[in-house]
């Protein structure tokens, strides 16, 4: 399929699709970075809020964008992101789907190089685009936090090798996503992991892309151990908590060995200093700690937390 302008095209292409929860500070920047596309297909912007109690929702619906713009708003309150994002999917009328975050900024091609990564991509494939990060003026962020992002978070290109792929920047075939039946929203996290697996187990891939790229918020200590706890929570709801309990030890395991290697690697990186590498270790050990208190919580039976 040729690349098609908006004037050619009556019918949006891609279906950029974000879920939003509590964002009303970040969700226009994001926004205007999709809006600014340059080189594009024809897409249409679907924002699904998740049910914001900051007023994200009152003020999606007075946005005032360009009439040649197609942009939905929408709101589902069934909790998590997953569902946010399948409940967009009922919405969308593009060919293929393109997905972020609401704290994201995307590069000015991004849909140009997602969409001709794809092109050129064996059928059931889904794309991996880049992430990169950048400080948060609104925010205190420690600089074992920035150095965390900076060494271990989103890497790309090493999901893809492994066959798997994070939506804030992921894109594939609208019927790819129909075929798998969309994403499974009673995870609170980790469905897009999820989901990757269902594609590449049944015959399908994952394949980086560098240039469509999107820029992550460097996030502080604190929304770090937030997110290493929905990380276990979405683990457990999606497998580890049907497994047995040598299982669930050999995760365990998993998660020292971690920790152990991440650690190695900040030791011997000579580009940190030696406080840097003691403060990272640091955090490293509380992500484990975390990780641990998280499963002990699930284990006796409370549910995974969303935020």
């Amino acid at each position: 399929m040729a690349i098609q302008s908006k004037e050619e095209s009556a019918v949006p292409v891609i279906s950029v699709l974000i879920p939003v929860y509590n964002d009303i500070d970040r969700i226009e920047e994001c926004i205007n970075s999709i809006v600014e596309q340059k080189l594009s297909p024809k897409f249409e912007l679907i924002i699904i809020d998740n049910g914001s109690t900051d007023g994200t929702y009152e003020w999606l619906l007075n946005l005032n964008l360009s009439e040649h713009l197609d942009i939905k708003v929408t709101q589902c309150l069934l909790p998590g992101s997953y569902a946010a994002r399948n409940h967009g999917l009922t919405l969308a009328s593009g060919d293929y789907a393109a997905f972020t975050d609401s704290d994201c900024i995307v590069s000015n091609q991004w849909l140009f190089n997602l969409y001709n990564t794809l092109m050129t991509a064996p059928p059931d494939t889904i794309i991996a685009g880049r992430m990169t990060f950048f400080p948060d003026d609104k925010k205190d962020t420690e600089q074992s936090a920035i150095d965390f992002e900076n060494f271990f978070s989103m890497k790309q290109d090493e999901n893809a090798q492994n066959g798997k792929c994070i939506t804030a920047n992921f894109f594939c075939a609208m019927s790819l996503l129909e075929k798998h039946g969309g994403f499974n929203e009673k995870l609170k996290s980790g469905g897009d992991v999820e989901i990757s697996e269902r594609v590449v187990n049944g015959g399908g891939n994952v394949i980086y892309s560098d240039k469509a790229y999107v820029m992550h918020p460097s996030r502080n200590v604190q929304e770090l151990l937030i997110k290493r706890q929905r990380i276990i929570g979405g683990t457990w709801d999606s497998k580890l908590s049907s497994q047995t309990f040598p299982s669930k030890i050999k995760f365990c395991w998993k998660l020292i060995r971690m920790f152990l290697g991440r650690s190695k690697i900040v030791v011997f990186s000579p580009s940190l200093s030696l406080r840097r590498k003691i403060k990272l270790i640091l955090l490293l050990f509380k992500i484990m700690a975390v990780s641990f208190i998280e499963l002990i919580r699930l284990v006796s039976g409370k549910q995974a937390n969303r935020v």
